[in-house]
């Protein structure tokens, strides 16, 4: 644990300055035969590539006091298993000493529920975390860890500006009906029952802006559960956009980086129609919508912000078994309250109705324990019994699947929280999903222990692990969706708010905090998978891979789509070798040049099995304003002993709308 002095909230401390570093580094996932994270439909299961998944770090140090730094990480994926982070900084020491440690390294999920599932280290064969595959599980960690060392050796002398505003039209609450059970003095505070804010800081160096994060409360299910494609969701594509208008190829160290983190989107959803769409017409049509909301604001609130942080970097972080912990009456109102082991509800099964719903037999609300119900269960998945401690401690939840009891119990009970300062800036970064009136509270209850240079708070949920989500208590009476999924019971809220308080308290003070519990590791101990290879692939007498099945017509025009289909291999075969296997190029008097690959908005690339020969299937809608000329495709792989192979396709010519 931190144990330096306090910094003294009095000094002048607007006058720090600091070194500031970014890095951004690959992290997709198998493209072939994974589930896909967050529906947990077991039919999901990854075909191939939309837009790439990439981790994105920042690395923020006192320029007079280095050792003070925070990290911050905001990776492409559904959670972050707690194991990740034990990792990532363990490798860090190794490189860097005692630099990098718990107390200062923050990585956040965006929550995409476009990528890959089977990388948590859990006791649990469920099939709720998608399985343990250790190779996606190093993939990650690698990645994580790159970006980092990106940043730290990207540091330079430079300036974080933050800018606040709203976005009005990106999401609905999913959950009004659970919304309004919280008290009507309360709501009326409020204009909106969702979180609208969104918070910027915008990173200058010497020779200008290196990149921004900014935090949003959205939840990625745009790509709805008939998605069978990787992609990064709406955050993904504003982060890419936002990339590629600073002239990003992703090839370089000095490429500036945009992450569009996640808050506190526990009951806001972008299908607002509520019925799993809209508003666009498909379910990419509104992942580009809601991604396009969140950029434009993101872009003004870059090129205006003019307010610069100044002042000390510090942070305090806990770890908290939440599966006995009592809570005090400041918090509860109703007396000492304590949480509970872990636990599932039907509801949880039941999935958000309006992103969708779940399984058939469980719907949002249900409260009643069900015999034939149970029974199928315990049939179906071998799930332990539910005990009656933890059912009536869970109340009025009926539980699906007890997780939180036995030695060891099948889930970690021990949760990650860390309070952090740059600046006048404060983020909470919490290992759940919270609910828009949850979130509200929560950072109440953290400026209310901070002095006046407190000016702005994030709550960046989906940090250093994930244990479901955090509902307020009157929520979670009503046991929809969200509250079957707040794993420790109703006191769950309030006993993140006073482990957060506690935290603000001691960040205000400079004083250490107490060593507490210690996480269980369980790395190592988690049933390894290999990961899905599918059939061995058969080839047609005389195919080679990477041969074109067919030549393309001659001509396109913008807005349409061309497609081509090759002879290929199973890119998981080889994962994580590959990290291109489309190339779009244009014919110049210079030769070939590339105009996208498998990382842009407007490209797929997607494998399927014909009569046991992979094909992939490589399009590209043509982006309006391209240019005439020539144009091919080249497709790109391994072979089943690691031989990369290639292919191009024949050449096709892009007229202008207007003919010429």
């Amino acid at each position: 644990m931190y144990s330096g002095q306090g910094f003294g909230q009095n000094l002048d401390e607007t006058q720090t300055s600091y070194l500031i570093g970014r890095g951004m580094v690959d992290i997709t996932g198998p493209e072939v035969g994974m589930p896909l994270w967050g529906f947990g439909r077991p039919d999901q299961i990854a075909e191939g590539v939309h837009i790439r998944l990439r981790s994105r770090a920042f690395i923020a140090a006192q320029a007079q006091k280095p050792d003070q730094r925070l990290v911050f990480v905001s990776a492409d994926l559904g959670s972050i298993d707690h194991h990740m982070t034990l990792e990532v900084v363990e490798r860090l020491q190794l490189r860097f000493g005692s630099t990098y440690t718990l107390e200062n390294v923050i990585i956040s999920a965006t929550h995409t529920h476009a990528g890959p599932s089977g990388y948590w280290q859990s006791r649990t064969e469920t099939g709720l975390d998608g399985g343990h595959y250790p190779e996606h599980f190093e993939a990650i960690v690698s990645g994580i860890t790159a970006s980092i060392v990106k940043a730290h050796e990207d540091l330079q002398p430079g300036q974080i500006f933050i800018n606040t505003g709203r976005v009005t039209d990106a999401g609905v609450n999913r959950s009004e009906i659970a919304y309004r059970e919280n008290p009507q003095r309360e709501r009326d505070r409020y204009s909106e029952n969702t979180n609208t804010a969104m918070t910027l800081l915008k990173f200058v160096g010497n020779d200008g802006p290196l990149g921004m994060i900014n935090w949003y409360a959205l939840h990625p299910t745009a790509m709805n559960y008939y998605n069978r494609l990787i992609s990064g969701d709406h955050k993904g594509y504003a982060s890419l956009q936002m990339e590629k208008r600073e002239g990003v190829g992703y090839a370089s160290a000095e490429d500036f980086v945009a992450a569009f983190a996640q808050s506190d989107p526990g009951d806001v959803t972008p299908n607002t129609n509520l019925d799993n769409t809209g508003p666009g017409a498909t379910d990419v049509e509104t992942t580009q919508i809601m991604g396009q909301r969140q950029l434009v604001v993101a872009q003004t609130l870059f090129d205006e912000a003019d307010e610069a942080l100044g002042g000390p970097i510090d942070s305090r972080r806990l770890y908290v078994d939440l599966s006995d912990y009592a809570v005090d009456d400041k918090f509860t109102g109703v007396g000492t309250q304590r949480t509970c082991p872990s636990a599932y509800g039907y509801s949880f099964a039941g999935g958000s109705t309006e992103d969708g719903g779940g399984h058939f037999l469980f719907k949002e609300g249900m409260t009643e324990q069900s015999v034939w119900r149970d029974w199928l269960i315990q049939l179906i998945i071998g799930a332990p019994e539910w005990t009656e401690p933890v059912r009536a401690c869970q109340r009025p939840k009926a539980i699906l699947l007890e997780t939180g009891t036995g030695t060891p119990p099948l889930q970690s009970q021990i949760r990650s929280i860390t309070v952090a300062r740059v600046g006048q800036l404060v983020i909470l970064a919490l290992p759940a999903e919270v609910t828009t009136m949850a979130g509200r509270r929560l950072r109440d209850s953290v400026m209310a222990e901070l002095g006046d240079w407190a000016k702005h708070i994030v709550l960046a949920g989906y940090s250093n692990g994930y244990a479901g989500y955090i509902t307020t208590p009157e929520e979670y009476g009503l046991q929809q969706y969200e509250g079957g999924h707040t794993l420790h019971g109703r006191w769950s809220l309030p006993a993140y708010q006073q482990v957060a308080s506690q935290l603000a308290t001691a960040l205000e003070s400079g004083a250490p905090l107490a060593i507490g519990v210690s996480y269980d590791d369980w790395r190592g101990k988690s049933l390894g998978l290999p990961l899905p290879e599918g059939s061995k692939n058969s080839l047609p007498n005389g195919a080679l891979l990477g041969d074109a099945l067919a030549p393309l017509a001659a001509s396109y025009r913008p807005g349409e789509t061309v497609a081509a289909r090759f002879w290929s291999a199973n890119p998981t075969v080889n994962f994580p070798k590959g990290k291109n296997y489309l190339l779009v190029e244009r014919k110049t008097a210079a030769g070939w040049q590339r105009v996208a690959d498998d990382g842009d908005w407007s490209t797929r690339v997607r494998w399927q099995l014909e009569a046991n020969a992979y094909v992939a299937e490589l399009s590209w809608e043509v982006p309006q304003h391209t240019p005439s000329g020539e144009y091919r495709f080249s497709h790109f792989g391994f072979d089943a002993t690691g031989s990369p192979f290639s292919g191009t396709s024949s050449a096709f010519e892009i007229i202008e709308l207007d003919g010429r």
